[in-house]
């Protein structure tokens, strides 16, 4: 009994905010969640700008973008231990995170060395990489079983800088001659890529070819600035209290899933794995391509599919905002499945009407945006009822997040630039199916379990110190 009471304690310690400053907090989180969604969302914007100004292609830019993943997954692997074993400084992780990141994001568009462009990509997929562990468990560890909501908010920022960004860069865009639309995809066919040097194109031949020439170095360096100037806002809030995150001993305590049993476990996880894998994986190739697509295959000038790409991320963020509510009201074991059935719906009638129709597209984007927004937070919210996601299991998950959007993005740049415009359509269609097919599993394999905030008082009262 008297152990049982320090355990209470103890818990009760862990969760001494008050909701103001639960609010406030959650709040600054949002912040450092906007200025990762200004960074993280120029390359779907500057796409074909970041082409010309490498000379390259679709394919090798795919490739320079696996450094992003790569760099998720380096931090993925450290991030998590490092967050669970020093807790208390999530906060500083996350600002140091955000300023590395700036000048990361600063340098890009000033390289002509793939090899450069490629560790650039690697570093701010490092940064994006801690800064979602570190800020993800800084808030489970404020809300606990009430997290799936404050998630959605949490990632309502991200969304609010995915809109800004491709208003930021537009005017800094190139914009290409009526009678060369189509040819950045043809550009630098040959490229070698290894460590050597990519020509930019400064020729008059070239800048012919464009209405306006591409000005981005001006916008990285806006939204450089912007990020930079976010991340002592992440730092001041620790001034009366610290989050005591607990040190691990395991990877995964099975005495967190119902049943404490290992295969059950497992399961969670492997399921949880394949979800983020392609809701991940999905996203990224949505983001990067979309635009590129509308110019491409539909003809759509620079400024209508920088405003397609707007419209996309407005859906996006206002559907995060709407699973505050959402998640209040449905059990967020039938929430995955609802989203990721509108997605799959929405990815089949645009494999179907959008290859040849811009209303279509300009349609269908818009759901596109509303069902593959919430599937994130969501899952990280389903994991969370089912299991306890410390720093190092929410670590696993943004790995998991890393491949997909490594094997996705390198896949689709391959199909989309030797296999034409309409794998962009394909693959789609393919994460739809893939990431509704995974719910259900996850659908089959819970539904006889309570979820481990709805155990006996005992048991919440042990599980919270472990």
């Amino acid at each position: 009994m008297n152990d049982m009471e320090m355990r209470l304690n103890k818990a009760n310690s862990e969760s001494q905010y008050t909701f103001r400053e639960k609010t406030v907090k959650t709040l600054f989180l949002i912040c450092s969640m906007f200025a990762l969604g200004l960074e993280q969302e120029l390359t779907g914007t500057t796409l074909k700008d970041l082409i010309i100004l490498t000379n390259s292609n679709y394919e090798v830019m795919a490739r320079a973008m696996v450094g992003s993943s790569v760099g998720y997954i380096i931090f993925a692997v450290i991030g998590g231990p490092l967050v669970d074993r020093f807790g208390r400084f999530c906060d500083l992780m996350v600002a140091l995170c955000l300023s590395v990141s700036a000048l990361a994001t600063l340098l890009t568009p000033y390289t002509p060395l793939f090899g450069i462009l490629w560790a650039l990509f690697c570093i701010r997929g490092m940064c994006a990489g801690l800064q979602n562990i570190a800020g993800q468990t800084i808030l489970i560890s404020l809300w606990k079983e009430k997290a799936t909501g404050p998630l959605h908010v949490l990632h309502f920022g991200y969304g609010i800088g995915a809109i800004i960004v491709p208003l930021i860069l537009n005017p800094f865009l190139a914009v290409l001659s009526p009678d060369s639309t189509n040819e950045t995809s043809s550009i630098g066919q040959v490229l070698n890529v290894t460590d050597q040097h990519i020509p930019m194109k400064h020729g008059n031949e070239t800048i012919s070819q464009y209405l306006k020439v591409s000005r981005i170095k001006s916008g990285y360096l806006i939204v450089a600035i912007i990020v930079a100037s976010t991340d002592d806002k992440c730092v001041h809030q620790d001034s009366k209290r610290k989050i005591k995150i607990k040190e691990l001993s395991k990877f995964i305590d099975p005495k967190k899933c119902t049943g404490g049993s290992h295969w059950y476990s497992v399961q969670i996880m492997g399921l949880l794995f394949f979800y983020f894998f392609n809701t991940i994986g999905g996203e990224i190739i949505i983001k990067t391509f979309l635009r590129s697509y509308s110019i491409d295959k539909l003809n759509f000038s620079g400024d209508d599919g920088s405003i397609l790409n707007t419209a996309f991320a407005i859906s996006y963020t206002l559907s995060r905002l709407a699973g505050l509510i959402t998640s209040r009201y449905v059990p967020v074991r039938i929430l995955v499945v609802l989203e990721s059935l509108g997605l799959l719906v929405t990815t089949v009638l645009l494999a179907i009407f959008a290859r040849d129709s811009k209303q279509a597209l300009w349609i269908l984007s818009i759901f596109l945006g509303m069902f593959v927004s919430p599937l994130y937070p969501s899952g990280m919210g389903w994991g969370n009822f089912f299991i306890k996601l410390t720093g190092t299991a929410i670590a696993f998950l943004v790995t998991s997040s890393a491949f997909g959007a490594m094997v996705h993005g390198w896949l689709l740049g391959y199909l989309y630039q030797n296999y034409g415009y309409e794998m962009f359509l394909h693959q789609t269609l393919a994460c739809g199916g893939m990431l509704f097919l995974c719910t259900i599993l996850m659908a089959v394999v819970t539904h006889s379990s309570a979820g481990r905030y709805n155990k006996s008082n005992t048991d919440l009262k042990d599980g919270s110190d472990e």
